[in-house]
């Protein structure tokens, strides 16, 4: 076997190959556009070529002879793919011309197309004559026939180039210039190369002449290997396929080189110089074995520097995600949230990387997307589609249902991953659309798969964590409580029964004196003082005594009515006005009626206390039908409260009045605690609202 037929075989089979895995390729991609539909025609037409001149000549080399029947097709095959190859090249650069340029009127366009293809009219006589050609063999070429063909063949190359070079200079994205940019050397320099061997004559050189023949014919490789290339490193036009698939394309290559390079070299050394070619081929094997570590080794370096350079690092950062995810501490977990988006965007260079936690009322969205208000009615399809507890991934571009898809847009979602707790969907995980300088490849959607599973693990470990927190809060706030019990006590028996002694005797000498006597308002003020620690000491007490357990069914408006009853005369001392909005068909809740009273008593009076100068009292409830509670706004319109004392306002002693104890909101917040109800306070300096929630488990909206 000579060399040049080594070379053909070699270069049409792989030719063939690369072109089918790329036709495979963009027909398995959804949503094509009409520029990649002729550039899938254009890919199949360079196989058929390719496959045509590679069936023709594996059977001259296997049987060493022509055969009329096997040739008949191989050539139909090749010529009608290179019959239509020139059109359809000039037909997708212009394709992709006019989506980048889509002021060219309709008209005009379909004016140009029709003009692409008016020449295969004419050579498809051709194409007839080479196929009714006697002698099929490679050098066919050299038939008058060829000249007409090819000054067709360079005008459309010569033009595909220009657009090429005008499409790399208007592109967006970096990588789209570059390929762009090369496309338009690489199409140049095969017009040129094919113009100096057909058109001047260089087939005629002697020796070489049959090698430039040759090259001519394997030049349309060249351009599918460049966007071969484009796709695997860059992802170029958003193709993914599986790094696998070019090892196996090396592979191939391999084998080809060992079967046609070394095998037939072993018999050239055999054939010439007498050597053994069995025990050649066996030297040379156990060499291969022996250095193939190495080899591998480097081959690998190569691969990741030349092609995959940016997912091996891709694949480093999530694998480094993922370790940090499983061993962080959760100490700060949404600080651990906000570096887990920050990292998955810098790995997979995605815009928009948002990670969507599910709460009792809302969602929690750390990303891009945490100032817009988004709620679970507006992903209500998405939510449906992980309903079933299937752990897959959700791609806009293979879904089905408009709604789905609408909502992704929303949420500016390629893809979605679930985040499930014990089976229960607790989150999502939104990427959206992937820079086209890195790839995504499914190793990495694997890996992310498995990051979605560690958040999940993340969000029960952190609950598991918070209610640790809880339970030892609960704990240390009871020992508290025990020991103020005891104090009380204390308090009860050392200060209570002399505070009582010493007011009997003031009121005895206030008695015995007369009425305009001096010391009567001073006598008044050790009354007053004492009254004062009494109710200290009676505060601690309460605070400190268990809760009680009688409860009864409620009506939260006829408690709130009762109470302002009784604060109606000091609130008209301070020019306070209330309003009161709260409808008559609430549901009942079941509370302890004086305790209740009691918690309304020290919200009331507290706002009363902060509007020394007069004010308005706001008194809101409504019905929370999705929560199944009641929820009830007290507001006034004092001075406000700091945010920083939101928290602190709740803890036993601590006080922003000058006489206070400090105890009032706490003994509020336990009592509504023994209720199971919550309170939080809203303020914004102009102002102060307490939100309260009760529980209710009656069905909604009693009619009275």
């Amino acid at each position: 076997m000579q060399l040049y037929e080594i070379i053909s075989l070699i270069g049409f089979i792989l030719g063939t190959i690369l072109h089918i895995v790329l036709s495979i390729l963009i027909v398995q991609r959804k949503h094509k556009t009409g520029s990649e539909l002729i550039f899938l025609f254009l890919v199949i037409s360079v196989a058929m070529w390719h496959f045509g001149n590679s069936v023709s000549l594996f059977s001259f080399l296997l049987f060493r002879k022509s055969l009329f029947s096997v040739n008949f097709i191989a050539d139909a095959i090749s010529y009608t793919g290179i019959g239509f190859m020139p059109s359809l090249l000039l037909h997708t650069a212009v394709s992709f011309l006019f989506e980048n340029n889509p002021h060219i009127r309709k008209s005009l366009q379909r004016l140009i197309i029709v003009g692409i293809y008016l020449p295969v009219i004419p050579f498809s006589r051709v194409i007839r004559n080479f196929i009714e050609l006697s002698d099929s063999s490679l050098t066919a070429l050299a038939t008058h026939y060829v000249k007409p063909f090819v000054f067709w063949l360079l005008l459309s190359l010569f033009i595909s180039a220009g657009i090429s070079r005008w499409l790399s200079k208007m592109g967006d994205e970096k990588e789209e210039r570059k390929f762009h940019l090369a496309i338009f050397w690489v199409v140049t320099t095969i017009a040129v190369f094919i113009g100096f061997t057909v058109l001047l004559n260089g087939n005629k050189i002697p020796y070489a002449g049959d090698y430039l023949v040759l090259a001519s014919m394997l030049s349309s490789i060249f351009p599918s290997i460049i966007f071969a290339y484009y796709v695997y490193r860059y992802n170029y036009m958003e193709f993914v396929l599986r790094r696998s698939a070019f090892y196996s394309f090396l592979t191939l290559i391999l084998i080809c080189l060992y079967y046609f390079g070394i095998k037939q070299f072993s018999k050239y050394l055999e054939h010439h110089y007498l050597v053994n070619a069995r025990m050649l081929e066996a030297v040379f094997v156990i060499n291969l074995v022996f250095w193939f570590p190495t080899l591998r080794e480097k081959m690998q370096k190569l691969f990741r520097k030349l092609i995959f350079y940016r997912t091996v690092d891709s694949e480093y950062l999530l694998n480094e995600l993922s370790h940090v995810i499983s061993t962080d501490p959760l100490i700060h977990f949404t600080k651990l949230l906000e570096q887990v988006v920050e990292s998955i965007r810098k790995a997979t260079a995605i815009k928009s990387t948002n990670l969507l936690l599910f709460k009792s009322d809302r969602i929690q969205v750390i990303g891009e997307k945490r100032y817009e208000p988004i709620s679970l009615e507006k992903i209500q399809h998405i939510l449906q589609f992980f309903a079933k507890g299937e752990f897959i991934v959700l791609n806009r571009y293979e879904v089905k249902d408009v709604s789905v898809i609408n909502e992704m847009r929303l949420l500016d979602a390629i893809f979605i991953f679930p985040i499930f707790v014990n089976r229960k969907l607790t989150g999502l995980l939104s990427l959206g659309r992937v820079k086209r300088g890195i790839q995504l490849a499914s190793d990495n959607l694997d890996q992310l798969m498995i990051i979605a599973n560690d958040i999940g693990s993340a969000v029960e470990k952190s609950k598991i964590i918070e209610e640790k927190l809880a339970l030892e809060r609960k704990m240390y706030e009871n020992e508290k409580l025990s020991s103020l019990g005891r104090l009380s006590t204390s308090v009860a028996h050392e200060v209570k029964n002399p505070l009582s002694s010493i007011k009997a005797i003031v009121q005895v000498m206030r008695e015995d004196i007369r009425e305009n006597d001096p010391l009567q308002e001073d006598l008044a003020i050790i009354v007053d003082e004492i009254d004062r620690l009494t109710k200290v000491v009676n505060q601690l007490l309460q605070f400190a005594k268990p809760g009680s357990d009688t409860r009864t069914s409620v009506r939260i408006g006829d408690v709130i009515h009762s109470t302002l009853v009784v604060l109606n005369h000091e609130a008209k001392q301070n020019k306070i006005t209330t309003s009161c909005n709260i409808p008559h068909d609430l549901p009942a809740i079941t509370a302890d009626g004086g305790a209740l009273k009691e918690v309304f008593f020290n919200l009331f009076h507290n706002a009363i206390q902060a509007m020394p100068s007069g004010g308005t009292i706001l008194i809101h409830a409504h019905v929370q039908q999705e929560r199944h509670a009641i929820q009830v706004t007290i507001a006034d319109t004092g001075p406000g409260i700091p945010r920083e004392s939101f928290q602190k306002i709740f803890e036993p002693f601590y006080t922003t009045k000058q006489t206070g104890t400090g105890l009032g909101l706490s003994i509020v917040k336990k009592k509504l605690e023994d209720m199971e109800a919550t309170i939080d306070v809203e303020s914004d300096g102009q102002g102060a609202a307490f939100v309260i929630n009760f529980p209710f488990h009656e069905p909604a909206f009693i009619q009275t």
